[in-house]
């Protein structure tokens, strides 16, 4: 078990269990049952409830009162319907935050982000690549200076970082997923602005059709 350093028992239980599930050590379609959370983490299951509840509102499992739950099971319609949401957030994101004042500061802050991406795939720390590669989207939405749609991206957030986290297990994604960033930040540090939106929509076009071929390519062999 690893240390607990947060404020309350369930906020712990909820962060570690969110990690776990995002990062797919606890695999889509897992149960998460009261007794074994209870064995794992050494506590009642007071906090136990309240981290699987806020876990089921953030959409990673479907929660049973006094069970406990199963983590969420993403399919291919899933798979599509998450993406074509999250590419247009993240592109009026970047509209708003390319025709605000701060065009500059997001020119400069992608220009280290894919400095840091490339230097984290060099060293093959695949843990410090995949936080640059989320990082690089959250730099739009910091300077879009538009809350509700930082809110809306959120609630789909935690669903999206799963898939993002099984396409970018297959070792050839990595490099495209590099690849394709770099190719969106030139574009705009050119101000070729319209040509960085088609990108990334194609961004997270090529991630969905990958995920959904490997998903129905999966099925089939079992």
């Amino acid at each position: 078990m690893r240390n607990i350093v947060k404020t309350t028992l369930s906020e712990q239980i909820y962060s570690i269990l969110r990690e776990d599930i995002i990062n797919q050590t606890i695999k889509c379609g897992e149960k998460l049952t009261l007794k074994m959370l209870q064995e794992r983490f050494n506590l009642s299951s007071t906090p136990i409830r309240e981290a699987l509840g806020r876990l089921s509102l953030d959409g990673l499992i479907d929660h049973v009162t006094n069970v406990g739950g199963r983590v969420v099971d993403l399919g291919a319609k899933d798979i599509e319907e998450i993406y074509d949401f999250c590419a247009v957030l993240d592109i009026s994101a970047m509209r708003f935050s390319l025709q605000g004042k701060d065009c500059e500061q997001v020119k400069a802050e992608l220009k280290r982000n894919i400095i840091s991406q490339e230097k984290a795939l060099e060293k093959g720390n695949m843990k410090e690549f995949m936080a640059y590669s989320d990082d690089f989207h959250d730099i739009f939405f910091k300077y879009a200076d538009n809350s509700r749609l930082y809110e809306a991206s959120l609630k789909v957030r935690s669903q999206f970082s799963i898939l993002a986290t099984r396409y970018q297990n297959y070792t050839v994604a990595k490099s495209i997923v590099f690849i394709e960033h770099q190719s969106i930040a030139e574009n705009i540090i050119n101000y070729d602005f319209e040509n960085a939106y088609i990108l990334m929509e194609r961004h997270f076009e090529h991630a969905k059709n990958y995920l959904i071929e490997n998903i129905t390519n999966s099925a089939q062999l079992t």
